[in-house]
Order: C-alpha cells, then sequence, then structure tokens
C-alpha cells in the first residue's frame, strides 16, 4: 500500500514454502515457546519460594530467565503469525521502495534493505555498537572460562574434572550459538549468503537459546533439582 510515494504497508515472506512446512514449522516454534515460558517460570518461582536458592548466583539465573522471557515473547508471536499466514503485512511510513521483507520478524538489517536512503550511517551505528553489546561480553566470557577450565585442570580427580568440563562445555555451546549468530548476523557482511541462513541463525539467537537455557543453566543444578522434589 503506498501513499504519495510511500510505503505505508510491509509484508514478511517467512520460510516462503508450501503449507505442511509452515505448519510443521509452526507447532515447532509453538512447542518451543510454550516449554521456554513454563521452564523459565518455575526457575523464577522456585528461586523466590525457595530459601536454599536465595543466593546471588540464583538471583542472575531468575534475571536470565526474565531475560528469555521477554527475547522469546517479543519475537516469537509475530513469528508465529507469519509463518501460519502468508505474506503477514505490519504498518509502517520513512520508506518509499519495495515493501516485501523476506524474513521472519521486522529485523534490522532486511528492513535497511528495503530503504530509499543511503543507510551507511545506519550500518556504522550498528557495527560500532555491536563493539560494547556483542563482541566485549564474548570476550568477557571467554576469558573467565578460561580461567575456569584452568582451575579445572588442577582438580585431583578425574571424575571431578569430567563432571566440571561437562557443565562447562554445555556453557560455552550456549554462548557460541549465541553470540556467534549474533556476531554472523549484525557483523559479518551478508553479501553471498541466503535468506535461508539468515533466517535460520536468526531462530537460533531468538528462540533456540531462550529455550535451551533453563535446562542448561537452571534445571541441571542439584540446588534447583532439590527444590523442584519439595515442591
Amino acid at each position: 500500500t503506498t501513499h504519495k510515494g510511500n510505503v505505508t504497508t510491509f509484508f514478511f515472506l517467512g520460510f516462503n514454502n508450501n503449507a505442511v512446512y509452515n505448519s510443521l514449522l509452526f507447532t515447532l516454534v509453538l512447542i518451543i515457546y510454550i516449554v521456554t515460558i513454563c521452564g523459565n517460570l518455575l526457575i523464577i518461582m522456585l528461586v523466590y519460594y525457595s530459601k536454599t536458592l536465595h543466593s546471588p548466583m540464583y538471583f542472575f539465573l531468575s534475571k536470565l530467565s526474565i531475560s528469555d522471557i521477554m527475547l522469546i515473547t517479543d519475537i516469537a508471536p509475530n513469528m508465529l503469525h507469519i509463518v501460519l499466514h502468508e505474506r503477514t503485512s505490519i504498518s509502517f511510513s520513512e520508506f518509499c521502495g519495495p515493501n516485501v521483507i523476506d524474513h521472519l520478524f521486522c529485523d534490522v538489517n532486511p528492513l535497511l534493505e528495503l530503504s530509499c536512503s543511503d543507510t551507511s550511517r545506519v550500518q556504522l551505528e550498528i557495527t560500532l555498537m555491536c563493539v560494547p553489546v556483542l563482541l566485549l561480553p564474548f570476550l568477557v566470557i571467554v576469558v573467565s572460562y578460561t580461567y575456569i577450565v584452568l582451575t579445572i585442570l588442577k582438580i585431583s580427580s578425574f571424575s571431578g574434572r569430567m563432571k566440571s568440563f561437562s557443565t562447562c562445555s554445555s556453557h560455552l555451546t550456549v554462548v557460541f550459538i549465541f553470540y556467534g549468530t549474533l556476531i554472523a548476523a549484525y557483523l559479518i557482511p551478508k553479501k553471498g549468503q541466503s535468506q535461508t541462513i539468515s533466517k535460520i541463525m536468526s531462530l537460533l539467537y531468538t528462540v533456540f537459546t531462550p529455550f535451551v537455557n533453563p535446562f542448561i543453566y537452571s534445571l541441571r543444578n542439584k540446588d534447583i533439582k532439590d527444590s523442584l522434589k519439595i515442591v
């Protein structure tokens, strides 16, 4: 829809596949969304009601759960609507060219590709913001886990080292998936990158990471398991 040469409506293509594929994807994302909400709410309730979990570590784990709920709720409902209905639209204005976004949600890069004006300054701002928002936290995490691994190597018990390495490896896997896909999405040039790959990466950091965080960081924890048994 246009008015005086300006675009006022954007259409989303989603994965742009057949109805059966989209129905399966809708069901999968819906299940992940429900499990993510329930799992994170369970962690928040356990930390709030269980006195044994009233410590700084579990306080921050509950904040992680709140962040995961906010992240996936910001993305998943609209994504479900786009996947289920072909050419879902949203109203907007600041644009005059194509109005079809080949993506699952209104991400900044696919939106900038439709702009009729010079977006180089915005792209530069996005790149610069990635340094304090993505690269620095990622480097701090890597350095922290390097010290953790060095400490683990000093453990005399082989079984103790293996247990600690198992925990760290699962944590680092989630960290690399989350930050790796974000860095690939916002820092690496997009020339030659297929839209399908871009959409899959978006699913990894917006849907998959909030889904696995409760299982990796909290529900495997002995104290939380004990609190769950009491409840």
